[in-house]
């Protein structure tokens, strides 16, 4: 029996674009204050055979993606920050932890707790598309504005199952609107599932898949080179980038990428995203520990120090993994998790960003090749027990990759059927004389 992939949740893109061309300027203007840079995901396609291929090469112990058994890379807050045009420094966002989800969806699309009761058990305690549509049309501008808020969070951002959302977005999103930092939770969830795959739990993605791969086509060097920005701004960044290169990113089948993150070469990564200048970042807790990602559905942590070059900076051995008590769930039963969130909280206050250390000189050879120290390339490894398990899977081209070879086929035969006939016509013509 094969490993199963993980499961990805097609988003109603049409739906949420026809709502946001209803919005007058006030509420475009209001919703982009809030989720910044990330209204161009509603344009970008997912390549789901790519998110199902990192998924295979996510470790939970490192919190990190391994290609070929010692390469790694995994997304950072910092990367995330600047692709969303958000801060780091704003206060985490909760989980709902003890909130009912009745209360937190009448309270945010203000209508009475029956009405929002009977909805939800009407469609097994989700919050389907054709109740946000109907509060979206019927509503006025204050709470079309939210209702489209709430389906953007709910749809794009952290996807519960097809067609509906989790109620207890309301929740999170009336956090949003207080100005508090959401970077940490996509980051977070991001971790969860993959963690969650690759254990015994939800097979589901639930969260972007847009973000995940705009960040890992960005260290390809086949596509990385088209994100080059040199100044990110609200105008001109990687997503709205990626949304303008995007017919040219790598369309290759889900086999095709498993091949490449067995045996990925170095010539394969970009480790420095030419879209990411940073001078200032946070890369451990308290100078010691890892970094603690507080999600929606629960807790984690992750090692900037494991990526240090994609810093740019040299990367040297990284310290050992730590048993860390971070790891919490909140969807078994919801209780008893009070003090674990405070506690992750009191921990990323202690993450103060640190100047980085980029080289002085410019690296040469082997050490510029790996971006890392002699002493890395030699004696870096990752445990046996700990390399990704990725499925064996016979090479396919996709669709339109072979769609591409036939019309160039096609159109050399074409060609060449035309000039057989004009040779042909010159014998006829020969003949006749």
């Amino acid at each position: 029996m094969g490993i199963p992939d993980i499961r990805i949740i097609l988003p109603p893109k049409e739906e949420l674009s026809a709502w946001w061309d209803k919005l007058d300027q006030a509420g475009r203007q209001f919703v982009e204050s809030h989720i910044s840079r990330l209204l161009p995901l509603l344009r970008v396609n997912i390549h789901g055979g790519l998110i199902q291929a990192l998924a295979h090469c996510w470790c939970p112990e490192t919190s990190t993606f391994i290609f070929g058994g010692k390469h790694e890379l995994t997304p950072t807050l910092e990367e995330y920050s600047i692709a969303i045009g958000k801060p780091l420094k704003a206060e985490l966002i909760s989980p709902p932890i003890g909130i009912d989800p009745v209360v937190a969806l009448s309270d945010f699309l203000r209508i009475k707790e029956d009405n929002v009761r009977k909805v939800l058990k009407a469609h097994r305690n989700t919050c389907h598309l054709s109740f946000l549509k109907e509060c979206f049309e019927n509503g006025n501008s204050f709470q079309m504005r939210r209702v489209f808020l709430l389906a953007f969070f709910g749809f794009i951002l952290f996807p519960h199952c097809k067609n509906a959302i989790n109620p207890l977005m309301a929740h999170l999103v009336e956090q949003v609107l207080g100005g508090k930092n959401f970077v940490n939770t996509i980051m977070a969830e991001t971790f969860l599932s993959l963690t969650r795959f690759k254990g015994s739990g939800d097979k589901t993605f639930h969260s972007s898949p847009e973000l995940l791969q705009i960040w890992f086509l960005s260290h390809i060097k086949g596509f990385g080179g088209l994100m080059t920005i040199h100044d990110v701004n609200n105008s001109n960044h990687p997503i709205m980038r990626f949304e303008n290169n995007q017919k040219h990113a790598p369309d290759y089948h889900y086999s095709r990428w498993l091949a490449f993150m067995k045996k990925p070469t170095s010539k394969g990564f970009l480790w420095h995203a030419k879209w990411f200048q940073v001078r200032v970042a946070r890369l451990s807790c308290g100078g010691v520990g890892p970094i603690p990602l507080l999600g929606f559905t629960g807790a984690t942590e992750y090692y900037p120090t494991r990526v240090i070059r994609q810093y740019q900076v040299v990367q040297e051995l990284p310290p050992a993994l730590q048993a860390n008590p971070l790891r919490v769930s909140f969807i078994d039963g919801n209780r008893g998790h009070e003090d674990s969130i405070l506690t992750i909280k009191s921990m990323w206050d202690m993450c103060q960003p640190r100047k980085l250390k980029w080289p002085e000189e410019e690296l040469k050879d082997k050490e510029m090749k790996y971006y890392a120290s002699i002493k890395y390339i030699q004696q870096h490894k990752i445990p046996e027990e700990l390399l990704p398990k990725i499925p064996k899977v016979p090479l396919k081209i996709t669709n339109r990759a072979e769609n591409k070879r036939l019309k160039r086929v096609a159109e050399k035969a074409q060609e060449e059927n035309k000039r057989l006939r004009r040779v042909v016509s010159r014998v006829y013509i020969d003949q006749a004389r």
